[in-house]
């Protein structure tokens, strides 16, 4: 109440005090004198002006007026904190449901690439391997490269494919190239067909029988350092008992490798 309202509380004050006045009045001029010093002052003095025995049933009165108010905002803060409670317990569960979607989504659900976003091409080492090649047209922000073997009929087919996140991001305009597979001559001899995609939707790359072509001389510079790279991690591992430490032989070989890899026209 504003203290330009302090009239009425003045006039509410002797119903108050003699018993009459309603519920609402009590609560309206207890209110007020909690803030107002002068009306509290001069309800104070017309208080003890009462007869004793109409003070004390008043005082009694009030008590339990107080009592009950007071059991009234208990009641209410107690709500008020269930309602916070609540609020909280709903916010949690929707950042933690929120955390376990994304994880969902972005790590532990996969989708197939489509065919038309890549492009698969094999060539051939000098050492007979296959290196299974592939050009993307739409880059995509994280992908995973797939080789399933399938018996069909009695024929062994190779299907090659990425997967990706259900959410993820493209860039048209890059072309990101990589290897996505290699495996050795006598594997290729026991199949009748690769495919880029899964069985029920795939584009034959291979088939028994076509020539595939040579690899660049950069390829074949980056797979003989890395075998090279291979055969000196394996030293080490034959060394029982010794902790592995990279010396600067170790680095050389390791910068070179990037070096080659950098070159190779089919991956750049």
């Amino acid at each position: 109440m504003k203290k330009n309202d302090c009239g009425v509380v003045l006039d509410l004050m002797p119903l108050v005090l003699d018993r009459v006045g309603s519920d609402g009045s009590r609560a309206l001029v207890e209110r007020h004198i909690e803030t107002c010093a002068e009306c509290r002052k001069q309800y104070d003095a017309m208080k003890a002006e009462l007869p004793g025995d109409t003070r004390q049933a008043f005082e009694e009165e009030q008590k339990n007026l107080m009592d009950a108010l007071k059991a009234v905002r208990k009641k209410k803060l107690r709500r008020r904190i269930a309602a916070c409670c609540l609020a909280f317990a709903v916010c949690l569960a929707a950042v933690f449901g929120g955390a376990l979607a994304y994880d969902r989504l972005y790590n532990r659900t996969t989708v197939l690439v489509k065919n038309d976003q890549y492009a698969l091409r094999l060539v051939r080492l000098r050492d007979g391997r296959i290196v299974i090649n592939s050009e993307s047209v739409a880059g995509l922000s994280s992908r995973s490269s797939n080789i399933d073997e399938v018996l069909a009929g009695g024929e062994r087919i190779l299907y090659c494919y990425y997967t990706t996140a259900p959410i993820h991001e493209t860039y048209p305009d890059m072309k990101d190239k990589a290897c996505l597979g290699l495996f050795a001559a006598s594997e290729l001899d026991a199949l009748q067909e690769i495919r880029q995609g899964k069985p029920d939707d795939y584009v034959t790359i291979w088939k028994r029988g076509d020539e595939i072509p040579a690899a660049s001389e950069e390829m074949e510079t980056f797979y003989a350092l890395d075998k090279e790279f291979d055969a000196l991690l394996l030293a080490h591992a034959a060394e029982e008992g010794k902790p592995y430490q990279a010396d600067a032989a170790f680095f050389s070989l390791e910068d070179r490798l990037q070096e080659a890899w950098r070159a190779v026209p089919e991956w750049n």
